[in-house]
């Protein structure tokens, strides 16, 4: 082992037991060997700062700097402020020594208190006692803290030099005031986090820009998949659709003309597999060549009670026991198909129902609940059921064409549903609830105000 190693090991082993021990107060000797100690733990601080920066996630990163800092300029307190992105806020990150709720309520704006001049100004700042007799302070109206006896605060800087945010230690009385030296070695910490922090954005910006890419890649293919599919739907359905007719005409004849009541339940089993398959070369052809929406503004209040009364009865006969309307407003105005919409809102009820019913839900209490709620800046509608719920495996599967997990069903309904939503600017998703059951959102787009439309 060089002796360059030996020393760094040393300094390392001194860091982490002063990190580890409990902290009263800060040292009070300016002896040598005490200050050497201490230019010690803040050197290995900025050498296990740069270490730990590419193995651990953004939060704990923040948590580890913070923790560092106190440790290394044997502070009571410490905390992170970062600015969010595009904005003069400043939101308390990361901190130790404060309480929790604290510490997750602080937010600031640039220029404002002390951290929000640090970062306003980019200069860092050492306060002893009053914060007033700082140049950089003098004119802003910051309330004195007693328990503060000194205080440091630098600015995280990031590739650009823009403030990324605040890094700010403080001695609580009594305790030794921090002098111009440690403002510098403290600079010096802030300065090294701000490269690390803005690596660590950088480095989850880059991960996310691939999720987002890959996500649009798969997107991408489903669409030419789709198209393809589409295509071949549309096919298929029309050459059916005039054999179809032509087989349950004649089926239809001979039942006139039969009077064997076992040619006559063959032939009404004909009829009826030719109406399924009629329905589903419909549905075919509405999934391959969709009409284009006709929006306008609709109140989906009144639409969801329209519908709802509508299916009423039918969903009591499939068993569902109840349906409660929970409107939390009186209007909710959007942008939408009516049409396209309701067909869309029953394809789900029915699907509630019809799920709770498969299970054989004979609860007294088994019920749908219709709600509307604000979703800014348009508003979500909300279909509720207390059935068996979606298993895990099968909610990503939903709104593929030709996937059900219904005997008899065609797969299309949900594929169908989702373009249509899509196709007016919304967005639909499915998930289980807490209580039991499943529960479909859908977002929909506000309407058009007249400076919408003058923009």
């Amino acid at each position: 082992m060089t002796e360059v190693t030996k020393k760094r090991t040393a300094v390392l082993v001194k860091a982490r037991r002063h990190t580890g021990s409990t902290l009263t107060a800060p040292p009070h000797s300016s002896s040598t060997g005490a200050e050497l100690e201490r230019r010690e733990r803040q050197l290995a601080a900025l050498y296990e700062l740069w270490r730990a920066a590419p193995h651990i996630d953004l939060e704990r990163l923040l948590k580890h700097v913070t923790e560092r800092a106190v440790a290394a300029l044997d502070a009571h307190t410490g905390s992170v402020f970062l600015r969010e992105r595009g904005t003069d806020v400043l939101r308390m990150v990361a901190s130790v020594g404060l309480a929790a709720d604290v510490s997750q309520s602080v937010t600031l704006l640039m220029g404002e208190r002390i951290a929000g001049r640090v970062a306003e100004t980019r200069q860092p700042i050492l306060v002893n006692r009053d914060p007033h007799t700082h140049p950089l302070l003098a004119e802003n109206e910051i309330t004195k803290r007693p328990e503060v006896e000194s205080a440091l605060c630098a600015p995280l800087l990031g590739i650009t030099d823009e403030a990324l945010g605040v890094l700010c230690v403080s001695r609580h009385a009594p305790a030794t005031q921090y002098t111009d030296s440690d403002l510098r070695i403290f600079s010096l910490f802030a300065a090294q986090a701000g490269a690390v922090i803005a690596q660590r954005q950088t480095i989850d910006d880059l991960t996310q820009a691939a999720k987002d890419q890959a996500k649009l890649e798969r997107e991408m293919e489903r669409s030419k998949a789709l198209t393809a599919m589409g295509q071949l739907a549309a096919t298929i359905a029309h050459e059916l659709r005039n054999p179809l007719g032509s087989i349950k005409g004649a089926a239809q004849f001979l039942l006139q003309g039969s009077s064997d009541e076992t040619v006559r339940d063959f032939l009404n089993i004909v009829v009826e597999e030719v109406d399924g398959l009629g329905t589903l070369t419909t549905d075919l052809l509405e999934f391959a060549r969709p009409a284009a929406p006709v929006c306008r503004e609709t109140d989906l209040v009144e639409l969801a009670k329209a519908e709802v009364s509508f299916l009423r009865e039918e969903l009591a006969r499939l068993g569902c026991s109840r349906v409660q309307e929970r409107y939390s407003v009186g209007k909710a105005l959007v942008e939408v198909d009516v049409a396209q919409l309701g067909r869309a809102l029953r394809n789900i009820l029915l699907n509630a129902a019809q799920a709770m019913a498969a299970v054989g839900n004979t609860r007294v209490d088994s019920q749908i609940i219709v709600r509307i709620v604000e979703a800014a800046p348009g508003w979500c509608l909300q279909i509720e059921d207390n059935g068996p719920g979606l298993p895990s495996d099968v909610i990503e599967q939903l709104w593929e064409p030709f996937f059900t997990t219904k005997a008899r069903g065609t797969g299309l309904g949900l594929a169908q549903v989702r373009k249509t939503i899509e196709a007016q600017g919304g967005t639909i998703r499915a998930e289980n609830v807490a209580t039991g059951g499943a529960c479909f959102s859908l977002v929909l787009p506000p309407a058009k105000t007249a400076e919408d439309e003058t923009v």
